[in-house]
């Protein structure tokens, strides 16, 4: 088990043996400069270049239990982030799952693309793809996804994510600096929605 991950879950924040398998291996020092490298370990957030910062590992471990992801699942995350969340889940979800992640940046693509070509496993099971992005019709309204993530900030208002989520789909993304959580119960007239105000995506 790697350091970090030992040290989420005696904090509390990492909980679920997938997720805890998961943050033990991929490291997340081979998706942020060498500057950032010795820091990777901590519990801080990491600049990405381009105005974007990888948040807290606390903070996504807490959005990822909330999602809670799993094998063979559709799933999209919502801004690239350098690959480390596109490689975690892409272990995740496993070959017969798959792995939708946009955004807006096209230098971010090819930088997330470098970096996780560093886990043969992600290239071997073919179940990632990635895609610049300008609105939500170059995604293709037909196509909807069992999770959907959101790590860049300001693409939340890009498009109406929630119309991507299948029956009973789940989505994770912060407004406003603060984390909220969708789930689209097949039971439920309305999506249910739920905000964490103790939990900010990235220090103010």
């Amino acid at each position: 088990m790697s350091i970090l991950a030992n040290n989420l879950i005696h904090k509390g924040y990492l909980k679920t043996d997938i997720l805890i398998e998961a943050f033990s291996e991929i490291n997340r020092a081979e998706f942020v400069s060498d500057k950032f490298r010795v820091a990777a370990e901590s519990d801080i957030p990491l600049s990405i270049g381009h105005g974007q910062s990888l948040p807290e590992p606390s903070v996504m471990a807490f959005m990822l239990e909330l999602l809670r992801p799993a094998r063979s699942q559709d799933i999209l995350i919502v801004g690239f982030s350098g690959g480390w969340l596109i490689a975690m889940l892409s272990y995740i979800v496993g070959i017969n799952g798959s792995i939708l992640a946009i955004d807006t940046i096209h230098d971010l693509k090819e930088e997330t693309e470098e970096n996780i070509k560093k886990y043969n496993f992600i290239a071997r099971n073919n179940v990632v793809q990635l895609q610049v992005v300008e609105s939500c019709e170059d995604i293709g309204s037909e196509k909807k996804f069992d999770r959907i993530i959101v790590i860049n900030p300001a693409m939340w208002t890009l498009c109406t994510f929630r119309d991507l989520l299948n029956v009973d789909g789940v989505m994770v993304t912060p407004i406003d600096n603060i984390i909220y959580y969708f789930n689209n119960r097949a039971d439920d007239e309305e999506m249910i929605e739920e905000r964490f105000d103790s939990i900010r995506f990235l220090p103010i």
